[in-house]
């Protein structure tokens, strides 16, 4: 319960939390309990064969049409896989009302042999291998499902393939309505770890809603670590997803992603899907990406950090493409990327990129020239040291993309060798207005400092108004009188906090999770900006920079 007590400065039951789906779960509609050592014969000694043992208890739930199933506290080892005659998925299907309790019981399905190549499909340059892990909890058209206290472990690391075989279904859990009158909804996963399976540790794909993750996890797995192509009410809360693709020797496989939103089966089939207090870090691939036609996707409260925690590419951070969809309160150190050549969205929906602190040593944010509509407003973002000479920061040149009230820190070290020349772009945008250039780590001395050696490139942007600068920095191509240049007293208050120097993170500040998106008065830092600007600039400069930046900075608590 710590989590939700977290998440929501409140503690609440656990089934208290499912009262915002359409229907609150019933868990357990049939008294029936099964106990998978006493009624099925399984040993939890870590070498005996238990896939009979699990195979004939997903039966028995299915026949019932529910139930419990009490997995002792155990070490259990599955040593059939697919491949071998008559040995498939543990499948329970049909189910109306179960509870599967581990009570932190360890799964363990045998990954130690070859994957070779034994069929291919037209006109792909790959082949595939049926052979493949067994799934432990595979779940088709079932509802009111609590399955909780669990490690699943896929044994890739142990696993070898011939060259040019790609992965097969291999997951550690995996909800699936594979046919169309097949509907699972209100499903809750707590507790559940799923690592180092040859393609993803969960996998969502409903014809149903309302599926809760709570407190899982998933590392090192060959595809992705949570992989949702259809349904809709999903949440993934207080979860981790870290290091898929790192399997040793077996290797990966494309997306490669913590998590991957991808609506595989045509507009309408996926939406509503929110990732809250989730930590994201280390993935051979994006960190998390939604991708079109996804719909309604909410990223709040999460901690995500790449390979090289921020020096990589924004395809390896976040990539934004899904419509209707946000992130907030977020510490990324990685780049978002808006649009991409695959992903080109030219509606009215518009993207809201607000109220994150961005760590980046290389672009922060990338909106191309493909017109995609987005809000890009009330972010920090902060140039890490040593970072790429070559690339701008931010990376902004969309006709459809407003990027207001954001504080943007260049580190010195970006302009030591080469000054003078554009650092940022917010090209030919919508508009530009009320945003905060400075630089940090002032290691060059005063007097070898060049008149004007940090300057962002706004030509072409149809609205810019009142830039605040630090004295000596300009902007090219820009009407200077909307710039404002303030003075050495008031940088330094805004750079004195902590967070512009934290380039060593590792977790999500928890001060931010409690916010629930809610601390930043949007409304009111504009009316601050439109109404008091020329009052308490000019009279009060320094009244003016804290409240500003009591709106930018102290709202994120460190």
């Amino acid at each position: 319960m710590a989590g939700f007590k977290l998440l929501f400065g409140l503690s609440v039951s656990f089934i208290t939390i499912c009262l915002s789906c359409k229907q609150q779960p019933v868990f357990s509609q049939n008294t029936k309990v099964f106990n998978l050592v006493k009624d099925f014969g399984a040993r939890g000694d870590d070498k005996t064969d238990n896939y009979k043992a699990f195979k004939n208890a997903a039966l028995a739930i299915t026949k019932a049409g529910g139930g419990k199933l009490v997995i002792p506290k155990g070490k259990y080892y599955i040593a059939a896989y697919k491949g071998q005659e008559g040995i498939g998925d543990i499948i329970f299907r049909d189910c109306r009302g179960w509870t599967s309790e581990g009570r932190d019981s360890a799964i363990r399905v045998n990954g130690n042999f070859s994957r070779n190549a034994d069929y291919k499909l037209p006109n792909l340059p790959y082949q595939y291998a049926y052979n493949n892990t067994v799934c432990p909890f595979k779940l088709v058209n079932c509802s009111n499902v609590l399955l909780k206290d669990i490690t699943v472990y896929g044994e890739v690391d142990k696993m070898r393939k011939q060259p040019g075989v790609v992965e097969g279904e291999s997951y550690g859990i995996y909800i699936a309505d594979d046919e169309p009158k097949d509907r699972s909804s209100r499903i809750v996963l707590q507790n559940i770890t799923a690592h180092r399976f040859a393609a993803d540790g969960f996998l969502i794909k409903i014809n149903g809603d309302d599926i809760l993750m709570n407190r899982c996890k998933a590392y090192n797995n060959a595809r992705q670590g949570l992989s949702i192509v259809k349904g809709s009410n999903i949440r993934v809360l207080n979860s981790s997803f870290d290091s898929t693709g790192k399997t040793g020797a077996y290797g990966w496989h494309a997306p490669g992603a913590g998590i991957d939103v991808e609506n595989e089966f045509g507009p309408g089939k996926l939406n509503n899907v929110l990732i809250r207090n989730c930590q994201i870090r280390g993935n051979n691939g994006f960190q998390i990406v939604t991708t079109l036609p996804s719909d309604k996707v909410v990223i709040d409260s999460c901690f995500i950090s790449d390979l090289t925690a921020g020096y990589s590419s924004a395809l390896n951070g976040l990539g934004m493409y899904s419509i209707n969809s946000s992130i907030s309160n977020s510490i990324l150190f990685a780049g978002i990327q808006v649009d991409n050549a695959d992903q080109i969205y030219r509606g009215p929906s518009v993207q809201e990129i607000n109220n994150n602190i961005i760590y980046s040593g290389e672009r922060g944010i990338v909106s191309a020239s493909f017109s995609r509509p987005v809000n890009i407003t009330e972010n920090i973002f902060i140039m890490l040291p040593k970072p790429d000479l070559t690339t701008y920061f931010p990376y902004v040149q969309n006709g459809n993309a407003t990027f207001n009230r954001n504080i943007i820190v260049v580190h010195a070290d970006r302009v030591k060798k080469v000054s003078n020349q554009v650092t940022a772009l917010v090209q030919s945008a919508k508009e530009s207005i009320e945003n905060f250039w400075l630089m940090n780590g002032y290691e060059i001395p005063a007097e070898k400092r060049k008149a004007h050696f940090y300057i962002p490139a706004m030509n072409g942007t149809k609205i810019t108004k009142n830039q605040f600068f630090q004295a000596g920095n300009e902007i090219a191509r820009y009407d200077y009188k909307k710039t404002i240049f303030l003075t050495d007293i008031q940088v330094k208050t805004i750079l004195d906090k902590e967070i512009f120097t934290a380039y060593k993170q590792t977790a999500l500040n928890k001060n931010i999770s409690n916010r629930q998106g809610k601390c930043l008065n949007i409304q009111g830092y504009s009316s601050i900006c439109k109404v008091t600007f020329p009052f308490f600039f000019f009279l009060h400069p320094q009244f003016f920079i804290d409240k500003t930046i009591k709106f930018l900075i102290t709202a994120h608590r460190f």
